[in-house]
């Protein structure tokens, strides 16, 4: 199922999970801006080092970032392709990166994680997951998740416990864009949201569905593998690896009884729309003086993504590596 890419592909839904780890009720918790490890970019004049505080983590930059310069009418914008989940940012992001995210004015993502706690994840009434499972796949998912995690689950839309799953096996790391735009509001620079957080909620809970947790739970051993798999061609900063990934899902789709045409309508919702809608704010930021766009990285590769709709639109798409 196209879920397994989740972390490629949105952020919000990450928040909304991390709060539901906190809370037995399953409430969202806001994302709280974090400042990389080693900036003093949010620390006070003078203030006293921590004694008590942690060394700075080894750093282990990326070596081919998903990191490109778009240039036009003498203006340059930088897009990086992020990891929501899974990758470190404060030890894997490299320097140049961070370079040109403080050099620059404005700074746009996805959408405002702050406002994670408007998410409507729970089921309405008296309706259990359990019940939109059955007992079958209830206890699938306990086998899964384990009990404890299950259970908080059991209130919430499947979206939720789908996006869950679609990161297993991946590394539980600070979010990439939670990092990122805390950098940003330290440094005070405009901030550019390119879709409400309700449309991109809307547009998983489509296809997250019920059918779709069940189809995830079935394949979970081959869908830990995959999502490894676009883990590591991420890091090895691989686009046409993402791609190839990207489009096995056919076929995994297709296996549980959905049509091509099913399949063509959901990378519309998950991706097309909304590369296509992000185009108008991209060009704006670019032409008031040039901006730093961090999205889904699965936004950035291929045919009809953000970058091959601004290239036929006149822009100069540059790939940078350190």
């Amino acid at each position: 199922m196209k879920s397994r890419n989740v972390g490629l592909v949105v952020a919000a839904l990450m928040v909304a999970v991390s709060g539901c780890k906190k809370s037995d009720e399953g409430q969202r918790l806001p994302v709280t801006p974090i400042t990389p490890a080693g900036s003093d970019a949010g620390a006070a004049p003078g203030a006293a080092a921590d004694p008590w505080a942690k060394g700075e983590a080894k750093q282990d930059p990326l070596k081919h970032p998903l990191f490109w310069s778009i240039e036009k009418d003498g203006k340059t914008s930088y897009a990086l392709g992020t990891m929501h989940m899974g990758v470190d940012p404060q030890t894997r992001i490299p320097q140049i990166v961070w370079q040109k995210l403080d050099q620059a004015k404005t700074f746009a993502m996805e959408t405002d994680l702050a406002q994670s706690d408007k998410l409507d994840i729970r089921l309405e009434g008296n309706r259990t997951l359990k019940d939109e499972l059955g007992d079958e796949y209830w206890k699938k998912l306990v086998a899964a998740v384990g009990e404890s995690d299950a259970n908080r689950f059991l209130h919430l839309k499947p979206m939720i416990p789908a996006t869950v799953l679609s990161m297993r096996g991946l590394p539980q790391t600070a979010p990439m864009d939670g990092v990122l735009l805390g950098r940003a509001l330290n440094q005070k620079k405009q901030i550019v949201y390119l879709e409400a957080i309700e449309k991109e909620a809307a547009v998983l809970e489509k296809w997250m569905t019920a059918r779709a947790l069940k189809d995830m739970i079935d394949d979970i051993g081959e869908g830990e593998k995959h999502s490894k798999e676009m883990l590591d061609a991420y890091v090895a900063g691989d686009e046409a690896k993402i791609v190839e990934l990207s489009d096995q899902e056919r076929g995994e789709f297709k296996k549980h009884g959905r049509t091509d045409k099913e399949y063509d309508e959901q990378m519309d919702d998950l991706l097309y729309k909304r590369n296509a809608s992000w185009i108008e704010p991209i060009e704006k930021l670019h032409a008031d003086g040039g901006g730093f766009i961090a999205v889904g990285a699965m936004h950035l590769v291929g045919k009809r993504s953000v970058l091959d709709l601004l290239r036929q639109k006149g822009y100069q798409i540059t790939r940078i590596t350190p």
